[in-house]
């Protein structure tokens, strides 16, 4: 089995895990860890570790934070290693973790680095910019469908 921890600032984690529920029902191996702005580091890293201890019994473990470089991001690092089974993942998107998540539900997990490697490419293909572009009507437009 799978864990998964979202991390972030503010209410990313509970904001991203509440959207993937609503989009894939309710997942147990998904654990949302805010940090917001009256929690000190320590009680981040106390959450962390609560996440962890949450799912000691999983075979891979995937950390999805919101920005490289932050609290969220570091404490994880930190937590994680000497741990094989974590993985830390930053810059993570709604789409991406939709996609995870459906993975996990489906049983298709290939091995840990493998799968965030692809879940990463995943990410990006979600970023981009709709621009638009008017279709003109032919002449051969008929009413109706």
């Amino acid at each position: 089995m799978i864990g998964i921890i979202i991390t972030g600032h503010g209410a990313f984690a509970t904001g991203i895990s509440s959207a993937v529920e609503l989009l894939t029902g309710h997942q147990d191996f998904i654990i949302p860890v805010d940090f917001k702005g009256e929690h000190s580091e320590e009680q981040l890293k106390e959450h962390l570790r609560a996440a962890f201890d949450r799912l000691q019994d999983c075979e891979q473990i995937l950390v999805l934070c919101d920005i490289l470089g932050g609290s969220p991001f570091k404490n994880a690092v930190m937590l994680s290693i000497g741990d094989e089974r974590i993985k830390v993942l930053y810059g993570t998107n709604l789409g991406m973790t939709v996609e995870l998540a459906m993975r996990c539900m489906m049983g298709q997990i290939p091995e840990a680095d493998i799968l965030a490697d692809e879940i990463i490419e995943i990410g990006k293909t979600q970023i981009g910019k709709y621009k638009y572009e008017p279709v003109e009507a032919s002449e051969d437009f008929e009413e109706g469908i």
